[in-house]
């Protein structure tokens, strides 16, 4: 079964804080993680004060009826979709979905970067390969810090009589 490549934005409605938003959207890519895998599913979601973008990835009717069910999420509004095409292959293969987390340094810059995204090929492949560089980043830098924790713990203990 060929794959597709689905990218849409929408604004999101959750009550509550930003803090308590973000985890709102923990929740919501923790549930997606066990549906997605089910349907062969891969993708990532960036969320950006009030803002989401997502990637899908995998068969068509999978797709369509993940989709759907955004589209009839009370919680979006003002879905639109950016592209849904053919795929080659999988830009977020390891992941059944997962959430793309920026720091407060880009999250400044983001929203003009998410709002700006068009209804074009390069505009959305642009933003998927964005997409696809912030979670490698952020999956590099943790790595990274925990390498140094790691080794602070053991020249502690090392320096311990």
């Amino acid at each position: 079964m060929p794959l597709h490549r689905l990218l849409y934005r929408s604004e999101i409605t959750l009550p509550g804080s930003e803090t308590a938003v973000r985890h709102q959207i923990d929740a919501i890519v923790a549930e997606s993680e066990a549906r997605n895998a089910a349907a062969e599913l891969t993708g990532a979601l960036l969320y950006v004060r009030g803002l989401i973008v997502q990637v899908l990835e995998g068969p068509l009717p999978a797709i369509e009826a993940t989709f759907e069910r955004i589209c009839c999420d009370l919680r979006h509004r003002r879905v639109e979709l950016l592209e849904l095409t053919q795929a080659e292959g999988r830009m977020f293969g390891s992941w059944s979905m997962t959430h793309i987390r920026v720091g407060h340094d880009l999250d400044a810059l983001l929203p003009t970067r998410l709002i700006e995204i068009g209804a074009d090929g390069a505009s959305a492949h642009a933003t998927i390969n964005l997409m696809r560089s912030l979670l490698t980043a952020g999956a590099a830098r943790a790595a990274s810090q925990a390498e140094g924790e790691a080794a602070a713990t053991a020249r502690a203990s090392l320096s311990r009589p």
